[in-house]
């Protein structure tokens, strides 16, 4: 029979506690939207505070893997994740915790008490607010996209239907693509038919506009970061899973615009100025902040960098540059500002990388990529109309999308890489 007072048995069983620890901090950083170096930073420190000497980490899509060691012994465990979101605030309150545990001053047991503590206190925004807000930032990205007045209000409704109904369907436990299917199906054809009834003309790009709620800005920005940062791994797996979420969007969009037979040519976008811009810019970043669970001062900078982005974006237009370079110059002016930001006193709300993401939503293209998979499907048709011009045009959408994505990726990285600053409060 093992002896309980045994050294080498008791140095297992805290290892044991101290990787199952770490693990949890892990899982709550993934859970609310960190990307995967900030997650192994996560990890390491709590198990260092919690005394390993050695920690070797993997971070995967849906588990994580840890091995501690402390003298002759070691020991490796690994969870399971659940599903990838964005909470801003339980994200920062786990960092803060992470950095506590970081000084030593706490145990295994305590600390896993302080994560479960921490993800139960942490405050929400109700789910309706939330849906207002987004059916609002869906609006706003109507408006960006030059849809009329007369589609503000069925886009408004379109997403703030969709986004309770995904709401719902979460809590059931819903297969998240199918949730995606339903959502866009369902926003999409409130929106098509609020058009119908008010007479506006631009059904298309309202449909289209009332999905973008679903278009995973956070995890496709996070994917690129990862690659770039070197978890390929992680990055890839992030990348499918917002390949397929736009895939299946565009499957609920097409049910919704074969309901409402939605056909012919597409109606003009109308152009705007610069101040109508960064309006619209800030109302959606804002609208997003509320769904990412940003507090009231950090929505403020939100809006605020949303308004900033659309505002270099449009001036790179107007001089002629292409949506891709402006893109990325409007990014990587956010990311400067929200390091400036970063420099006042806490009590005027910070916050990091996310902060920049939440301001650039606003730009990532999520119509153009939808537009592109639904021109592939168009083209898989028994006998697709005028096919030569529907591939350029699939073309044309499929590389503005692509290319965009990944100067709005790549402005954010390039300043965050330069002008370096704490993923932990020291």
């Amino acid at each position: 029979m093992t002896d309980r007072n045994d050294p080498v048995v008791l140095r297992h069983r805290h290892l044991e506690q101290v990787a199952m620890t770490a693990l949890e901090a892990g899982r709550v950083l993934v859970e609310t939207g960190a990307k995967a170096d900030v997650v192994r930073q996560g990890m390491v420190m709590v198990a260092e505070g919690l005394g390993a000497e050695e920690i070797y980490v993997r971070i995967g899509f849906a588990s994580l893997a840890i091995t501690v060691s402390s003298r002759e012994n070691t020991i490796t465990r690994m969870r399971m994740v659940g599903a990838h979101g964005v909470n801003l605030r339980l994200n920062h309150a786990a960092r803060r915790l992470c950095a506590r545990v970081k000084r030593g001053d706490m145990n295994a047991a305590t600390t896993l008490k302080a994560f479960r503590r921490v993800a139960a206190a942490t405050p929400r925004h109700s789910w309706y607010l939330v849906a207002i807000a987004v059916g609002l930032a869906c609006a706003s990205f109507g408006r960006l996209l030059g849809v009329d007045w007369q589609a503000f209000v069925p886009v408004l409704a379109g997403g703030t239907i969709g986004q309770g109904l995904r709401h719902f369907l979460l809590k059931a436990h819903t297969n998240a693509f199918v949730v995606a299917a339903i959502v866009a199906c369902v926003a999409s054809a409130t929106a098509g038919l609020g058009c119908e009834l008010v007479g506006s003309p631009m059904l298309q790009a309202a449909m289209f506009s009332a999905v973008l709620l679903l278009v995973p800005g956070v995890p496709v920005l996070n994917a690129q970061t990862d690659i770039m940062e070197g978890y390929p791994t992680m990055g890839s797996a992030r990348a499918m899973t917002v390949a397929m979420i736009l895939v299946f969007i565009t499957v609920g969009v097409w049910a919704a615009q074969m309901s409402l037979g939605v056909a012919g040519p597409k109606v003009p976008p109308i152009a705007h100025g610069l101040a109508h811009q960064a309006f619209f810019g800030a109302t959606a970043a804002f609208g997003f902040g509320i769904l990412f669970n940003f507090g009231w001062p950090t929505l403020a900078w939100a809006a605020a960098a949303g308004a900033l982005a659309l505002l270099v974006r449009s001036i790179g237009l107007d001089l002629g540059w292409s949506l891709a370079a402006a893109s990325f110059v409007a990014a990587a002016s956010v990311a400067i500002g929200v390091r400036l930001v970063n420099l006042l006193p806490d009590r005027w709300g910070r916050a990091g990388n996310v902060l920049a993401v939440a301001g650039c939503i606003p730009m990532v293209p999520g119509s153009a990529a939808s537009q592109g998979i639904m021109g592939l499907m168009e083209l898989t048709a028994q006998a697709p109309v005028d096919a030569q011009a529907t591939l350029m045009t699939t073309v044309e959408y499929t590389l503005k999308a692509g290319f965009t994505i990944g100067a709005i990726g790549a402005g954010l990285t390039i300043v965050s890489s330069i002008l370096k600053r704490p993923d932990f409060p020291a």
